[in-house]
């Protein structure tokens, strides 16, 4: 196993993205923190990791808050002994319209979440894997923070800043043995995407809708929407030792939607 033993903490892994990961690194070995602010979702996710034969303690707490942040990591090391791994992918999109029919109350919810949730993940989780001279730190961004999208003003300016602090706190932690990394995907049968759609064939109707999804499908050189476990592999890959050299890096898992050198 590539992760045996390891403990690794998942933010947003209640449900979608971030539960597939929490499986996919317990199938590996290791030890899973299950975060998120849906009680029931975390719970659901733990107990799936404990069916597989995987050890999982609930982590019900608001990123958003860092006195709560703080607490829980401390009781997640008392528990489990530290935090080898931190994936941040705990995310919010409110609103799927173009940046002036958004509201400015709704954007700072994203931004607090996204970013500043990731902010404080990291200030919580890194003196400890600084003083242990080991970690990896794993964040899930979006291609749309890369190369720009429409009707994502919000949550891609807030992507984009994880990806920046992902390069620049590499460069502070490094020398601690600690890699940072993100995972870029593309469009991903999340969830949240699934939601999306929903709402779009009530908007547009669902003849209207499947023609957009096939007009989306063509802007990927696969012709096809990622599925949570592309993501989830990645990350395997980013918390393992075989990407110990590997750090400040955005790994695109995006079916060729966007080629960036």
């Amino acid at each position: 196993m590539k992760l045996e033993n390891r403990v690794a903490l998942v933010t947003g892994s209640g449900q979608g993205i971030g539960r597939t990961i929490a499986l996919a690194l317990a199938a590996e070995g290791a030890h899973v923190a299950v975060n998120d602010v849906n009680v029931k979702g975390v719970e659901e996710t733990a107990d799936l990791v404990r069916q597989s034969g995987g050890k999982a303690i609930a982590a019900p707490f608001d990123i958003t808050n860092l006195d709560a942040v703080k607490t829980m990591a401390n009781k997640i090391e008392g528990e489990l002994g530290r935090i080898d791994v931190l994936v941040n992918n705990a995310a919010l999109l409110i609103s799927h319209e173009m940046f002036l029919d958004t509201n400015p109350e709704d954007c700072d919810k994203e931004i607090k979440v996204i970013l500043f949730g990731t902010m404080n993940c990291a200030r919580a989780v890194l003196p400890g894997m600084i003083k242990r001279r080991f970690g990896k730190v794993i964040s899930i961004v979006t291609d749309a923070a890369r190369v720009g999208q429409e009707r994502q003003c919000n949550y891609s300016a807030a992507k984009g800043g994880v990806i920046s602090f992902t390069k620049s706190i590499a460069k502070e932690v490094g020398r601690h043995n600690i890699n940072v990394n993100a995972v870029s995907p593309g469009a991903t049968n999340s969830p949240m995407r699934m939601e999306m759609l929903r709402q779009l064939k009530e908007n547009i109707g669902e003849a209207k809708a499947a023609e957009r999804e096939e007009k989306v499908k063509r802007a990927y050189a696969l012709r096809r929407i990622g599925e949570p476990d592309d993501i989830a592999n990645a990350v395997v890959f980013l918390a393992s030792e075989a990407a110990r050299q590997i750090t400040g890096q955005i790994l695109s898992v995006n079916g060729g939607f966007a080629m960036l050198g």
